[in-house]
């Protein structure tokens, strides 16, 4: 971060007003890199006076850090490093939109089983709810990102393997830092929230399309008929009781709820790069953090998700977490009681409708 003092040296002068309009300042100097660094009291408006400080700062090219050090509040103050490449861009999320399209389309076709009432508008089904889910939630992130101030990119979506795994998600990235830890918070929670709420609503309409065959029917086809989820068996139980010498086919949306089930409880791990790492973040310290992060890779080895274990943990040692601007203010308290609900949630999600699924084992072989 560097500050042009020379050939404009009102701009300085303004940028320290700025400041000191916002914050009780007992020291400044200007650093060798050409930042400005502030010693600033810690009020209990320091939250909401960085806000508004980086709110001013932005659209003058200028960002700022709030950090600890010691028993003093240091404020730097700097230009932002804009990198934008400018010319042709390839449309890298459109042509991976359309490609997990194609992976989930295809899965959703061999998922599909040969008998009445399953056809093209089911694979159609299967498709949009598949892409739904994961959709909705990178929709979540968008709208946190954009409500804290935060550009964020298109979702780039990956595709997958089709009867085997048909998408391995998707990301957008920001290209802003969150403010503070409310904001890091809420980038976090926004997306696995958003894809388990529209993963509930295809799960209760799987159990609505199940198809209820002559259980001979069934066994010459090899449809997936046995127990799944405890949430999905409960649906099913609840809305499509099969009379006796029958039973119930599960529609392919029956996997795609369990798939939006183990996206959203892989994406609540407290570790580095995935959502619940950022709330994790949010709501611990550094060293806690890592803890937390290795901890959830210890959890996912004993789970059998040893692909996703290798994964967090190269990640981990190879990216940096996501930091706030703002690391002196605390989260808020209810987002404090919150992140444990989230803990609570995982718990429930992998208990409710992850432990002992079939599908795993038959399809994902994870």
């Amino acid at each position: 971060m560097t500050i042009e003092t020379s050939g404009e040296p009102s701009s300085y002068d303004a940028l320290v007003a700025t400041v000191k309009s916002l914050f009780a300042v007992t020291d400044q100097h200007l650093r060798e890199d050409g930042s400005v660094e502030f010693d600033v009291g810690e009020t209990a408006t320091l939250k909401k006076d960085f806000e508004t400080l980086i709110t001013r700062l932005k659209p003058q090219g200028y960002i700022g850090l709030l950090r600890r050090s010691g028993d003093r509040v240091v404020l730097r103050v700097g230009a932002m490093e804009i990198g934008e490449k400018k010319g042709r861009r390839i449309p890298i999320p459109y042509i991976l939109f359309i490609a997990t399209i194609a992976t989930i389309s295809i899965d959703g076709f061999l998922r599909t089983p040969s008998i009445p009432g399953y056809d093209f508008k089911t694979v159609l089904l299967y498709t949009v709810a598949v892409m739904g889910i994961i959709g909705i939630h990178e929709l979540g992130h968008k709208v946190a990102s954009a409500k804290h101030g935060m550009r964020s990119s298109l979702p780039y979506f990956i595709p997958g393997i089709p009867y085997v795994l048909p998408t391995f998600g998707a990301f957008i990235s920001t290209k802003d830092p969150p403010v503070n830890r409310d904001s890091l918070f809420d980038l976090g929670i926004s997306g696995p929230l958003a894809g388990l709420a529209v993963t509930l609503v295809v799960g209760v309409v799987g159990a609505l399309t199940a198809a209820i065959v002559p259980e001979g029917v069934a066994a010459s086809i090899g449809a997936q008929t046995v127990k799944v989820d405890a949430f999905t068996d409960f649906v099913i139980n609840l809305f499509a009781n099969s009379p006796k010498g029958s039973v119930t086919v599960l529609s392919p949306l029956a996997f795609a709820a369990t798939l939006g089930f183990l996206i959203t409880f892989l994406n609540l791990m407290p570790a580095w790069q995935l959502d619940g790492g950022h709330i994790a973040g949010a709501a611990l310290t550094r060293r806690q953090h890592r803890f937390a992060t290795y901890l959830s890779v210890i959890i996912l080895f004993v789970l059998g998700f040893t692909v996703m274990a290798l994964l967090v943990l190269v990640l981990s040692m190879q990216t940096p977490e996501a930091h706030p601007l703002d690391e002196v203010s605390q989260l808020s308290k209810g987002r404090r009681m919150l992140f444990i609900a989230v803990i609570a949630l995982a718990v429930l999600l992998y208990v409710g409708t992850v432990m002992n699924n079939p599908f795993f084992a038959l399809s994902l072989n994870l």
